[in-house]
């Protein structure tokens, strides 16, 4: 692969610094990091043992070991760690029977809703749910870790009177006041008191515990692991005290160290990016800006763009740019009534054969994001009974070799190529809760707007995108997002219309005959009247029946309209939603992408 002029200078940057490597989604950041890593065991002759690599979790590694097997040869020489498996390591050099009792979120709630409650017996005025106290629990967990040499106790003392200082935000009170959030701080200390007696540990609280651990030891030069060269992918996805547990472990001297990290500060869903308060990002020398997407087409990429530039929740700073020469598809816009749970059932499959059968797509280029629950688990069993595999994202990753679609509920949404993207269900109040702002639903709508920006970033080919008719996500509006990149259905060149209706004919017969006129090359004395067909385009070359049905296209409708045109050389059946074209070869009626031009 030939890197750019900025991506050589980092392959080019000398032992000594600390270097960020900056960049949107696609430009390359992951790829000459591990370019880099190969060139300093290589060039260098740096050690693997004083080399690694770190990312945020399990899938992330998976996704780095399959793009280093197809860049390098020299696959085994990935010393890849996910921040779990690095601190496991590092406790099993020193022996320590520590925090090998773990508890998820899940455990976790259930005990800080009983400490919630204990503590609401005595302070009536105190009426957070268990989810704000829980994620504000979190915070400090992610955030707030003093080194000192005194006892716990009074280092979290120390520890208070800072949270007391920082603004924090309550949905419905505005600003905490010092009273509240000394109530959220006892219930976080009643719940540290629990765990640590108890030896159980949450996510947070062990990686916290030890961070704790690791300031003592660097203190008395007992750090029984460190590293000199250092690779972080992702620096968004860590928590200030991850990254400061990786600073203490961290070896600079004698100009033999290196460092280097990459950014997307548009995937970071923390709002207020404290990342950016920890030592191992305050320690950067230099910065690299990586600013030319090679992966998404240009249709994708004018979609992302546009995306960055209307939408206030996400605030690009950066150059951006398209070098691709791809000409794909352009994407898809469709609007549904949503007043079946089976509404857009039958366009899925029909687009998904489309796909399969007609251009050369397997279920594994597929990925489909929902933003609700139970609209994923009904198409999974869709799927099941079509004999149609599916995977969800951490099976697509470990199992590439089977063709299956992929599945993903928007919360699991992460950095993974696909050449096709389908969000399904992008509604308003299910993706973004309008009007989007800075003031209303900030913390909902950053989210969900960071998980729309990388389902988009994800797809290299086209995107597929469904929506309400009544109620749109508000990332959807015309204001927020350019309709010239989209179209009615896959292959098609007709414009979207979200309220078209398939029960006012006349304007559906009107919107069809205008773009077959707009954007296929035909004429109004070409489109005739038919007895069975709503249009019939008659030309030299063609003679296309076009049928409008009022409810979804099934195969008996199809069947019997296609022995109705055995003297056409085409037919086309629309619904609200989409159609289907299909073209006569010698008497039989197969499935083609679109209709002819004239």
């Amino acid at each position: 692969m030939d890197l750019n002029k900025n991506q050589m200078e980092v392959l080019k940057a000398p032992l000594g610094f600390n270097l960020l490597i900056e960049g949107y989604s696609g430009v390359g950041k992951t790829t000459v990091l591990l370019k880099k890593y190969e060139s300093l065991l290589k060039k260098h002759k740096v050690s693997q043992n004083d080399t690694i690599f770190i990312v945020n979790d399990e899938l992330k590694k998976q996704i780095l070991l399959n793009q280093y097997f197809l860049l390098s040869s020299k696959y085994n020489m990935l010393n890849v760690y996910t921040m779990n498996e690095l601190i496991y390591k590092y406790l099993k050099r020193i022996d320590l029977p520590l925090f090998q009792n773990t508890i998820n979120n899940d455990d976790k709630k259930l005990l800080i809703d009983e400490l919630v409650k204990n503590y609401q017996l005595g302070n009536d005025n105190f009426d957070f749910t268990v989810d704000f106290v829980l994620d504000e629990i979190n915070y400090i967990q992610s955030n707030i870790c003093f080194k000192s040499n005194k006892e716990l106790d009074e280092t979290l003392k120390q520890e208070l009177k800072h949270y007391l200082l920082i603004p924090r935000r309550s949905i419905k009170k505005g600003l905490l006041s010092f009273r509240e959030k000394q109530g959220i701080w006892q219930i976080y200390n009643d719940y540290l008191s629990s765990a640590l007696s108890g030896d159980f540990f949450d996510k947070q609280t062990f990686y916290q515990s030890f961070l704790r651990l690791i300031y003592h030891q660097h203190e008395n030069n007992e750090l029984a692991m460190t590293f000199t060269h250092v690779f972080l992918d992702d620096i968004q996805d860590f928590s200030k005290i991850e990254l400061d547990i990786i600073y203490y472990l961290y070896q600079q001297k004698d100009e033999e160290y290196s460092c280097y990290m990459t950014l997307d500060e548009l995937k970071s869903k923390d709002r207020y990016k404290n990342f950016k308060s920890s030592l191992l990002f305050k320690s950067i020398q230099q910065s690299v800006i990586l600013d030319i997407n090679y992966r998404n087409s240009k249709n994708v990429f004018s979609i992302i763009e546009t995306n960055l530039t209307n939408n206030e929740l996400i605030n690009p700073k950066l150059t951006y740019r398209s070098k691709s020469n791809r000409n794909d598809f352009k994407s898809v816009l469709t609007y549904y009534y949503n007043k079946r749970a089976d509404e857009k059932r039958e366009v899925f499959f029909d687009r998904l054969d489309l796909l399969i059968s007609n251009m050369n797509y397997s279920l594994k280029d597929i990925l489909v994001m929902f933003t609700d629950m139970d609209n994923l688990e009904y198409m999974r069993n869709q799927c099941k009974m079509n004999n149609i595999k599916v995977h969800d994202i951490y099976d697509h990753v470990g199992m590439r070799e089977v063709d299956a679609i992929t599945f993903v509920h928007k919360k699991d949404i992460t950095n993974c190529e696909f050449k096709v993207v389908i969000i399904y269900d992008a509604d308003n109040k299910k993706l973004c809760t309008g009007p989007i702002n800075k003031i209303i639903n900030i913390n909902k709508n950053f989210e969900d707007a960071i998980n729309f920006y990388i389902a988009l970033a994800n797809a290299t080919d086209f995107l597929i995108i469904n929506s309400s008719i009544s109620e749109p996500s508000h990332l959807l509006l015309p204001s927020l997002i350019d309709y010239n990149k989209f179209v009615f259905d896959i292959g098609s060149k007709f414009e979207i219309k979200s309220t078209l209706n398939v029960y006012r004919i006349s304007d559906f017969i009107a919107f069809i005959k205008d773009n077959l006129c707009k954007y296929y090359g035909y004429k109004l004395e070409d489109l005739k009247t038919h007895p069975i067909f709503d249009i019939l385009i008659d030309v030299d070359y063609h003679k296309i029946g076009v049928k409008i049905l009022d409810n979804n296209i099934d195969n008996d409708v199809i069947s019997y309209i296609l022995k109705n045109g055995q003297d056409l050389t085409n037919i086309v059946i629309f619904d609200s939603h989409h159609y289907l074209t299909f073209k006569n070869v010698n008497n039989e009626f197969i499935r083609v992408v679109d209709i002819p031009s004239k």
